[in-house]
């Protein structure tokens, strides 16, 4: 079997320092960003005039473009990993005002890359348990790298960001209500068959339904009937383009008793009939002769 390759082209590069008392970090500006996790001692940073004590078990991240250097020597032993990684779409650090979560509009069909976003912190307390055993591993793979190497190490930075974006939400006073939300969300995609009951949901989420379906809202944009209503097309879509079902019976499936209202509602949130859909979408024909 022929095998085809293709780059991977965005660049990481990790390393590990212990500096003893009275060491003053560089002056520095990179065209690149700057990670700086300290797993021992204190880090004295500043960033275009701002400073910061980077503390065991704390995380910085300094900025492309912005000079950065330390602003007063170690005092103790300090241990510090240092990850310097850039994308072709470079992230930018901003502000957190939400956790919003919208759903993006796709099929299977889709032959285009979807926009793909993570929060991490600028500044912020990690957890050296989880992130230190990450890092470990990210050394070993950059100790001894091969294009296949460079590979799993950006795997592994991708779990280490998003072991960062959970802190960050775990600390955020939003926290209660993104989860109650996350749990919402995975309520209703496990209840598409069954009529919507939001008396059922209170028994079993065990919070008022108001409270659910204002935590839905903050985490998805959407009401839980319009949660729902978009789970159920998406799933019709799928039926509709990988089996030979009936329109009726793939109605059913995704929990609509009125065929008449499915169809509408798949038209309104698609612009084609279940029908319609099937012609323009469906993988595979049954060849009746």
């Amino acid at each position: 079997m022929n095998c085809r390759s293709r780059r991977f082209l965005s660049w990481l590069r990790i390393g590990h320092t212990v500096w003893k008392p009275g060491i003053v970090h560089a002056k520095r500006r990179f065209g690149v960003f700057d990670m700086i996790i300290c797993a021992k001692g204190t880090l004295y940073m500043e960033e275009i005039g701002v400073e910061y004590e980077v503390e065991q078990g704390m995380l910085l991240v300094l900025e492309p473009g912005k000079i950065h250097h330390g602003y007063r020597p170690t005092e103790d032993e300090t241990e510090v990993y240092w990850i310097h990684f850039q994308y072709p779409l470079s992230p930018q650090l901003v502000e957190k005002n939400n956790w919003q979560q919208p759903l993006l509009k796709r099929t299977d069909q889709d032959t285009e890359s979807h926009p793909a976003m993570i929060d991490i912190p600028k500044f912020a307390a990690v957890d050296l348990r989880t992130v230190v055993p990450i890092l470990t591993d990210m050394l070993v793979l950059h100790s001894a790298l091969t294009p296949y190497r460079s590979f799993e190490l950006h795997n592994l930075f991708g779990q280490l960001l998003l072991q960062l974006q959970k802190g960050m939400r775990k600390s955020s006073p939003h926290a209660r209500s993104y989860f109650l939300g996350e749990k919402v969300a995975s309520y209703l995609a496990n209840h598409l068959e069954q009529p919507f009951d939001s008396g059922e949901m209170e028994r079993e989420l065990h919070y008022h339904f108001d409270y659910l379906a204002r935590c839905l809202k903050q985490y998805s944009g959407m009401s839980p009937l319009q949660y729902r209503h978009h789970l159920q097309i998406e799933r019709a879509k799928r039926l509709l383009a990988h089996s030979e079902l009936s329109l009726i019976n793939i109605g059913e499936q995704c929990g609509f008793q009125d065929n008449n209202y499915f169809t509408r509602l798949f038209k309104r949130q698609s612009s084609y009939t279940p029908g319609e859909y099937r012609k323009q979408y469906q993988v595979f024909r049954v060849d009746s002769s």
